[in-house]
């Protein structure tokens, strides 16, 4: 009676794990939960399988076996081939049910809000994995040199910026478990805004930046500063400077665009509060950053 009950279980057990199975030719993965059944066998059972990272289970006295790229049924005839070979079950009967599936990842990092590993669903692409990470930071984020490197060790190019401002959504390919994004932190193509403004110092550079993007970012010094006398301190290859003025009254008042001129990485804009800047003050600044750029720290300022 006893044995009659177990092998009704036996049976019972079995019909649900084979209800459970994957429709379709779903191939197991790594980190994928699985559960493998002998019936009649219960000490040769194991309840809950996690499949390594290097696609492989244990199964009692046969030891470990490659379950990663298998269905579920070729794992059943590969365990129970293994069981006769050793001799240890004549008519090995084995079901293989997934309890719960691998959930595919991936990892945002560098200079993002929110670096991290996250989870993602199928057909997710570029730009979300960087809204999962929080985007990237601005004025730091180098979005032209980022990279994604999948788990087979192949490395992407990605600019972040041609897809994000650029519009090329050809860019947007999709993401793959395991595939990891970087983006760099922004050390060239900057600029230097100085004299009276209320935020002085270096800025990032961006192709079509001008004179009033330098003038927002910097914060104009109203009561001080003589728009009138800005001048653009441009070091050249030769280690000669070009000093540009703009008349930003002009600009400002009559709307004379020549005014607003496009800006250069490793430019210095000078905000003066009078009539005739310290240009020595000026050419210590463009010397400095000139300096830095031969000790390669110049990175920081142009782009090579």
């Amino acid at each position: 009676m006893i044995r009659w009950l177990m092998l009704c279980l036996s049976s019972a057990l079995l019909a649900s794990l084979a209800a459970q199975r994957t429709e379709g030719a779903y191939r197991l993965q790594p980190e994928d939960l699985i559960r493998v059944f002998v019936v009649g066998e219960p000490e040769l059972s194991v309840p809950q399988a996690l499949i390594s990272r290097d696609g492989k289970i244990s199964v009692p006295i046969i030891g470990e076996i490659h379950a990663a790229g298998l269905t579920t049924t070729e794992l059943e005839q590969l365990i129970a081939r293994r069981f006769r070979e050793l001799d240890i079950l004549r008519e090995p009967r084995i079901s293989v049910g997934v309890l719960q599936f691998h959930r595919p990842r991936v990892s945002v990092l560098g200079f993002v809000q929110r670096p991290g590993t996250f989870e993602f669903k199928e057909g997710d692409r570029i730009t979300d994995a960087l809204a999962l990470g929080g985007g990237p930071i601005p004025e730091r984020a180098r979005l032209e040199d980022a990279w994604m490197q999948r788990a087979d060790g192949t490395k992407i190019q990605l600019n972040l910026y041609q897809l994000l401002y650029g519009g090329d959504i050809s860019l947007n390919i999709p993401i793959s478990d395991g595939d990891v994004i970087y983006i760099p932190e922004e050390t060239q193509n900057r600029y230097f805004v100085g004299g009276q403004v209320k935020r002085p110092g270096l800025y990032i550079w961006r192709p079509g930046l001008t004179v009033l993007d330098a003038l927002s970012q910097g914060g104009w010094e109203t009561e001080r500063a003589r728009l009138s006398h800005t001048f653009v301190v441009r070091r050249k290859p030769d280690g000669t400077e070009e000093r540009i003025r703009v008349d930003l009254v002009r600009l400002l008042n009559k709307g004379d665009m020549k005014q607003n001129i496009e800006l250069q990485p490793g430019d210095v804009v000078f905000f003066s509060e009078t009539n005739t800047p310290n240009f020595d003050q000026i050419y210590r600044i463009l010397s400095v950053a000139w300096i830095l750029r031969q000790l390669d720290y110049g990175r920081s300022l142009w782009r090579p």
